[in-house]
């Protein structure tokens, strides 16, 4: 037992100098970091600010990207000239700002006024229509219970809101001083344009930014942990790629299906319910039933049976594409299952918001 307990004692082995030295820096910083939390927490706030038009040049690069990679591949692909070979790059690259430009303007002057519209509608027309619904024989059980609902705080907040006033706040309608405004007009338009500015050296940068940026990560990490690193930030990519690919298209497929629904049966508010249906589509899992029960409401509060029309349309739509064309949509192998899309968007706009959301 004593030759036991000293053998065990040798095998202690006694800290170094440089050792003792690190861990009380360690010590020591933990300790500083936390006294000074207030001022740490105030300049990562002023760093994150200063970072955002890289950030926000970053994410355009990326979306910018992914229609221009798809426009480079079906560009003239026989093509052995090498004149069209340098200018497929470009000129694919040209062809997809251009497209996404024509769908912000659409989307800004044609869809969002029309959604605005929509939803004031049905702020004007729901309580009757309601009224309506609750006063047919099968609906007398829950009568009592529908009414105590639509008279509490929540229902009339929503009855006051000014919709129209809202929106016209959030388009640049008079909300705060003339300096705050101004000073707001600035700071934004001040980050866009760098963000864009860096966007558009991201994706006219010929030297492969991705290449020197493997090389250095290289030189400090060693070349099996970079490419374990480039192997997982390769597969991110693809997911990323696939997901929004797929949410865009399922967005675009119903929300069109939709608005020609309703517009081939002549209702006032096509366009409106039609962009709900798209915008609703672009969130995972909930977006599709909300955006699907949502848009049938709209519709019912005027006419009941095009919304039925309306419903099975729209679903019959969701199932055709979920079973003929997203199976053909990118890697099926890194596609983001459902159950982590939702954890990362729950916690995204926890810790940031919509913005985290997104």
């Amino acid at each position: 037992m004593h030759h036991r307990w000293r053998r065990g004692a040798r095998a202690v082995r006694k800290l170094t100098t440089r050792e003792i030295l690190t861990y009380g820096g360690l010590v020591l910083a933990t300790l500083l970091i936390v006294r000074s939390w207030d001022a740490i927490a105030s300049f990562l706030g002023a760093l994150f600010q200063a970072v955002i038009p890289l950030i926000l040049g970053a994410c355009i690069a990326y979306v910018v990207t992914i229609p221009t990679n798809f426009i480079e591949r079906h560009l003239l692909p026989n093509s052995t000239s090498k004149v069209v070979a340098s200018l497929r790059r470009p000129a694919s690259l040209v062809i997809a700002v251009v497209l996404l430009l024509i769908a912000l303007v659409l989307v800004s002057s044609l869809f969002v006024p029309a959604l605005i519209e929509t939803f004031a509608m049905v702020q004007e027309r729901s309580a009757g229509f309601i009224e309506m619904v609750i006063s047919q024989p099968f609906m007398q059980p829950f009568k009592a219970s529908i009414q105590e609902f639509l008279e509490g705080d929540l229902m009339r907040s929503l009855a006051n809101l000014d919709i129209m006033g809202l929106a016209k706040s959030a388009m640049g309608g008079t909300v705060g001083s003339i300096g705050t405004q101004v000073f707001g007009v600035v700071s934004t338009v001040m980050t866009g344009f760098f963000g864009i500015l860096f966007s558009f050296i991201l994706l006219t940068d010929t030297t492969d930014v991705w290449t020197r940026v493997m090389e250095v990560t290289e030189s400090y990490l060693g070349y099996r942990r970079t490419e374990r690193l480039a192997l997982v930030l390769g597969v991110a990519d693809a997911s990323f790629h696939n997901f929004i690919v797929r949410q865009c298209l399922e967005a675009a497929i119903l929300g069109s299906v939709g608005t020609f629904v309703l517009l081939t049966a002549r209702f006032d508010y096509a366009l409106g319910v039609g962009a709900l249906m798209g915008v609703a589509a672009l969130v995972p899992i909930v977006g599709y039933p909300v955006g699907l029960l949502g848009g049938a409401f709209m519709v019912a509060i005027s006419r009941p049976w095009l919304a039925l029309v309306y419903l099975v349309c729209v679903a019959v739509a969701q199932m055709l594409e979920a079973t003929f064309v997203l199976p053909h949509v990118g890697d099926p192998h890194t596609v983001l299952p459902p159950v982590w899309t939702t954890v990362a968007v729950t916690l995204g706009g926890g810790v940031a918001g919509f913005v985290g959301m997104l």
